[in-house]
């Protein structure tokens, strides 16, 4: 009777099947951790090859074909991957859509697509080829976030002709800012002119703000810098080229103004003298508010295109 309640065996069975659980349950941990490592390889190397040649399409240069970008893509895509290894499966560039697509899979080092388990092959499991997918497009920004200073229509030379000569421009309520004809439909005081210059947008108080083409924009009271933006920060942009936005027509002055927006261009600025304490290099003196600088072409990355051509270009992620 005794040894047959003796229940010794049973427990060693019962250990044995929870160890190979267990054992399996951490084999499989590892197998699936190292295939979405795999897997945020593999899409890291997709985005940055799909951003990259998107940049290429968008600056118009010969690396804007299947053949001529394949070797950024691989070089992207192996780039990103721990081991070097990276396949690009898939690169396609749509003109009309204005998207490159990329799809990369799995590559080991002697030439086989499959990421070979550690544990699950015990079990039948001989691995998987493993994929990632990105899709980027280019195109002239329809909106974006960016310096609440925009410069008129009357300033800008056509995207033709950029680069542009260095000029000084100067705040459209001030004594030497001059004017222009307005254009057919975008007058909306009346008198057939637009005034010349730049002005301040209203901000978020980060010396930023949202600006959508094709919309009303509402002015920031008086000649002064827009609230947020301390001379730190404006001190920042000088010799950089940053994004504005360009009016085409103007409803009043400072507080109850409002821009209509014609787009973005880019412009390089290079000294700047608003007045007070703001001012770097500055291209003016006394009470004149004013900025140097050109307009030139540039790529940025926030916002959505669809706005019409400025020189400037947006490049972005879309799938």
């Amino acid at each position: 009777m005794r040894r047959l309640n003796d229940d010794t065996g049973a427990v060693g069975v019962f250990v044995a099947i929870t160890i190979a659980v267990l054992l399996g349950l951490v084999g499989l941990t590892i197998d699936v951790g190292a295939m979405y490592r795999e897997r945020r390889e593999l899409q890291n190397g997709a985005d940055a090859a799909a951003l990259a040649i998107a940049e290429e399409c968008a600056l118009g240069t010969a690396l804007c074909n299947t053949a001529a970008a394949d070797p950024t893509a691989q070089t992207y895509a192996a780039g990103n991957a721990s081991d070097g290894y990276a396949a690009v499966e898939a690169l396609q560039i749509n003109h009309g859509q204005h998207t490159v697509t990329i799809q990369t899979g799995t590559l080991n080092a002697d030439g086989t697509t499959l990421l070979d388990p550690f544990f699950a092959e015990v079990v039948g499991f001989d691995g998987a080829t493993v994929h990632a997918k990105a899709i980027a497009q280019w195109g002239n920004p329809a909106s974006l976030i960016g310096l609440p200073l925009i410069i008129s229509m009357c300033e800008f030379p056509g995207a033709a002709q950029l680069p542009s000569p260095e000029q000084i421009l100067f705040f459209h309520d001030g004594n030497n800012a001059e004017q222009c004809n307005a254009q057919a439909g975008q007058d909306a005081d009346g008198d057939g002119f637009l005034a010349g210059g730049f002005g301040w947008l209203s901000g978020d108080g980060d010396c930023d703000a949202f600006m959508e083409w094709g919309g009303w924009h509402s002015a920031d009271p008086g000649s002064s810098p827009t609230i947020g933006c301390d001379p730190a920060v404006l001190a920042d942009v000088v010799g950089q080229s940053v994004p504005l936005p360009i009016f085409d027509d103007l409803i009043g002055v400072g507080s109850g103004g409002d821009y209509h927006l014609a787009g973005f261009a880019m412009f390089h600025i290079t000294g700047f003298n608003f007045g007070g304490q703001f001012k770097a290099n500055p291209p003016c003196s006394g009470d004149e508010r004013c900025m140097s600088g050109y307009f030139t072409t540039g790529v940025v990355y926030d916002g959505e295109p669809g706005g019409p051509d400025h020189g400037i270009r947006i490049v972005k992620l879309i799938g």
